[in-house]
């Protein structure tokens, strides 16, 4: 594979606008499922201006396909955006050590600082092309070192790596999601990273959940991935504005490990357009 070079990079950074309408916008407001394909999307492409490539596809020294997976996201958002709003996501790169890569990326909305997101990612690849269990760390063909990354990154690097060795298991709730390929699966063929927090509410929503509130925070440790047509259990411990979720295998592989904080919001797009039936 031949990818089109560009200058690498020492101090990696882009942004991208966006008007909010119907694609960007949610039942409660700005969505998050589109916020965080974003958001990875500015992560990739961050790295591949690190490391000098106008595309961001990676390959390992023996030409096979790298991916740079998600080891943890953590998402605040301090306002609700409105439709038509103009919304602004700038994103810069730093490096954690241990083949870690994070990003620190701002969400502006109206000219105003409304979230923040932080993405940490390690380049992966399969053992077995046709499997996603046998999926390892792997070093890039060309590694990318940006300057270190900004502190809040690195407290989640460590947060994320304690949880990932203690593995907490909440009790609560249990409810079997199927997730489907077509919809929660990237072209790599991985279950997508966004589609954690999506089986994380389809489980909450099935189980009662209410339908009237809005994301403020998610923090969110990834541990695993699974095949399309493999079934996904969520067991949720719920209080009136939190929820502690665990997402594993039937077998009881754990898949993804995840905190998040809600507030009360009027269900439908009342209001950001008075209509309830778009």
């Amino acid at each position: 594979m031949t990818l089109a070079r560009a200058r690498p990079d020492a101090h990696p950074r882009l942004h991208e606008d966006h008007v909010l309408g119907m694609a960007e916008m949610g039942y409660a407001g700005l969505s998050e499922q589109w916020l965080m394909r974003r958001a990875g999307d500015l992560h990739w492409r961050l790295i591949a201006q690190a490391m000098g490539q106008n595309r961001a596809v990676f390959t390992c020294p023996q030409g096979q396909p790298l991916y740079a997976a998600f080891c943890a996201t953590s998402l605040r958002l301090t306002a609700a955006p409105e439709l038509g709003d103009a919304l602004r996501l700038s994103g810069r790169l730093g490096q954690l050590g241990h083949g870690r890569l994070a990003s620190v990326q701002k969400i502006e909305a109206g000219g105003r600082l409304i979230g923040r997101m932080i993405l940490i990612s390690a380049f992966v690849g399969r053992t077995d092309p046709g499997s996603n269990h046998g999926i390892v760390r792997r070093a890039p063909r060309i590694l990318a070192l940006p300057p270190p990354a900004p502190r809040v990154a690195q407290v989640l690097a460590h947060h994320a790596a304690r949880i990932a060795r203690a593995r907490p298991m909440p009790d609560g709730q249990q409810t079997r999601l199927l997730p489907c390929p077509v919809l929660e699966f990237n072209a790599a063929g991985l279950l997508y990273f966004p589609s954690y927090a999506a089986l994380a509410e389809r489980a909450d929503c099935a189980l009662g959940g209410r339908m009237d509130r809005r994301i403020l925070a998610r923090d969110v440790v990834y541990l695993g991935n699974v095949a399309p047509g493999e079934e996904v259990d969520a067991i949720l411990c719920r209080q009136p504005a939190r929820t502690l979720c665990r997402l594993a295998t039937p077998e009881g592989r754990v898949l993804a490990l995840m905190r998040s904080r809600f507030r009360a919001a009027e269900p439908g797009l009342s209001s950001n357009t008075g209509d309830r039936t778009a």
